[in-house]
């Protein structure tokens, strides 16, 4: 769980000034995306 906050958090501070938020939540979705 720590991870994942850590991660988000991460995302966020990269992501900063995107403008469109579902875009923001495709980027979250795609960083968890399990390796197959």
């Amino acid at each position: 769980m720590e991870g994942t906050h850590n991660k988000v958090k991460v995302i966020k501070r990269r992501a900063y000034g995107y403008r469109n938020l579902e875009r923001f939540k495709i980027r979250i979705r795609l960083e968890y995306k399990p390796a197959t």
